[in-house]
């Protein structure tokens, strides 16, 4: 990958695997990015802004910010249209911006909550998987006309394609799955039970594989694309909630939400090569193909990470995450507002049973 010298504004990570460009403020929980390579700019979805940060590579600056749908989550950037679409998960659309202008120029209606966007910009399809519909939408990229609505499972969200077998994946959060589909009939042709909390995809189609993130497993699933089974389930970072296949199809890149880091996962040998810093809460992922350089959207932080991957293949040891040091110990006394009336509760009041603390995200 590629190497750059380190200035003021790098920094490189404490194993040397990473250079740190940029860690650049955008907006509330930005998920969905896509890099405009031409235009030297960065689109990041802002889900709880209700947005998209335009970013210019040059300066590291926020240079608009443009209004879409209601919570965009995914997003894609199609050169040959020069447009800029989002799925807008609270609106049941796809808005769609132009590059140049930055201003909305059409909204699409799909299924609902639609969460997982995805351009094949060769055969000029877009993919929406709406997660409360159960179901994919799939656009005509020039036209925006729908040309079919799949069933899906429960959760349909993030979606990748095969163009030699004719395949479309379309993972599914909530059932576990994954859904395969033919794209000369728009039928599904296959499933498979991968790990709970499959939200992210991506296909290596010269070794017949897809990679499935399973975020409450914390594992992803080598998927065979020929006879959709599982064939091995490999270990990441903490809560894994994106993926991105790196350009030359070497490794895979995966976001760890829960452990603020961006796992190297060996394409061959399946082993994490490392775990990189980035924000807190990461999630979108994309690699620049014209430079190699990796773009992380962060929820936590409401940033974007920029850096650069120094690994030129797999190190002389497999990274492994350091096991927290509160796994396995005695749960501290907390205290928390009954919300029904209003009382404060002690955890001390359950002492020696056993229960389950959710912790919800409230919105």
């Amino acid at each position: 990958m590629n190497d750059l010298p380190v200035g003021a504004a790098c920094r490189i990570d404490s194993g040397g695997a990473s250079v740190s460009l940029a860690e650049i403020p955008v907006g509330l929980d930005p998920e969905g990015v896509a890099v405009d390579s031409r235009r030297r700019r960065a689109y990041v979805a802002c889900s709880r802004a209700d947005y998209v940060a335009v970013v210019d590579l040059e300066t590291n600056e926020v240079v608009a910010q443009v209004v879409v749908g209601s919570e965009p989550i995914d997003l894609a950037f199609d050169p040959a249209t020069d447009r800029i679409l989002t799925a807008d998960a609270h609106s049941d659309t796809v808005s769609v911006v132009d590059a140049e202008t930055l201003e909305l120029v059409a909204t699409v209606d799909v299924g609902m909550y639609p969460s997982g966007l995805t351009a094949d910009h060769e055969s000029r399809r877009i993919y929406c998987g709406n997660s409360l519909g159960s179901t994919m939408t799939v656009l005509d990229l020039d036209t925006l006309e729908t040309i079919a609505t799949v069933e899906a499972e429960v959760g349909a969200g993030a979606i990748a394609f095969d163009r030699t077998r004719n395949l479309v994946v379309c993972v599914n959060f909530i059932a576990a799955s994954a859904t395969f589909v033919d794209t000369k009939t728009w039928e599904p042709v296959g499933r498979v039970e991968v790990g709970s909390g499959a939200c992210a995809v991506g296909v290596v189609p010269e070794r017949g594989e897809a990679f499935v993130v399973n975020s409450l497993a914390g594992t992803v699933s080598r998927v065979s694309l020929d006879d959709f089974t599982v064939r091995e389930e490999l270990a990441v970072g903490s809560a894994p909630v994106g993926l991105t296949v790196a350009p030359a199809h070497d490794r895979v890149y995966v976001s760890n939400r829960g452990a603020g880091t961006l796992s190297v996962l060996g394409v061959a040998d399946g082993d994490q090569w490392a775990q990189l810093p980035v924000g807190e809460g990461p999630g979108g992922v994309v690699v620049d193909p014209t430079d190699g350089r990796v773009y992380v959207a962060n929820a936590g932080t409401g940033t974007l990470s920029i850096l650069v991957d120094r690994l030129s293949g797999p190190p002389a040891t497999a990274a492994v995450e350091e096991r927290h040091p509160l796994i396995g110990a005695k749960l501290p006394e907390f205290s928390l507002l009954d919300f029904r009336t209003g009382e404060r509760r002690s955890s001390r009041e359950w002492a020696e049973r056993k229960y389950i603390v959710n912790f919800f995200a409230s919105w």
